[in-house]
């Protein structure tokens, strides 16, 4: 069930192409945000639902995503560090030498936060339009590796870098519906 769990490694590089998405597709990156937010997992074969929920940050040194309900799991980037804590309480570094997908994942990333949508559009076809308090995103990804797996992600975000809804449809047909409520940050 490794990389298969709700939370999960597959999961974990959804959220990570949030981030890209947000501050390429903005004029101007996004330095920090933090919210809290209710994930609904959507699988085919299940009637019901998955819900969880749990707070993201971002800022630009790296993003920490961690889950708290219904289960516990830990997903952060920071400088080019990766570790995870998985939902039995195990705790792991990542390295982005054996994994791949984390060095590229990484790469992207910066560029991103910089502002280079040159780098988001390597992997996706991209469109924003605007909305009434904001932009709507959508990615689709280009023939390679992210569109056997995904079809589409889509952002709806209320200033540049501060998303207010995240949906992921995937291949398979499983769906990712994830709303955000930003969270005020002591200095």
């Amino acid at each position: 069930m490794r990389g298969r769990y709700f939370g999960g490694q597959t999961i974990g590089i959804a959220f990570l192409l949030l981030w890209i998405a947000l501050p390429a597709a903005a004029a101007a990156p996004a330095a920090n945000f933090t919210a809290t937010f209710v994930q609904t997992r959507t699988l085919p074969g299940f009637d019901t639902p998955i819900v969880s929920h749990g707070l993201m940050r971002v800022d630009l040194h790296g993003f920490y995503w961690e889950i708290n309900s219904p289960y516990h799991y830990v997903f952060a980037m920071q400088d080019g560090q990766v570790r995870e804590e998985l939902p039995d309480g195990t705790k792991r570094q990542l390295d982005p030498d054996q994994k791949p997908w984390l060095a590229a994942i990484e790469h992207i990333f910066v560029s991103a936060l910089s502002g280079d949508r040159s780098q988001l559009q390597r992997y996706f076809k991209v469109s924003a339009q605007p909305v009434q308090n904001g932009q709507h995103v959508t990615l689709t990804p280009k023939p390679g590796a992210l569109a056997k797996v995904i079809e589409r992600i889509e952002v709806t975000e209320s200033a540049p870098g501060h998303p207010e809804r995240l949906q992921i449809t995937e291949k398979s047909g499983a769906r990712m519906d994830i709303r955000f409520t930003p969270v005020a940050v002591q200095p």
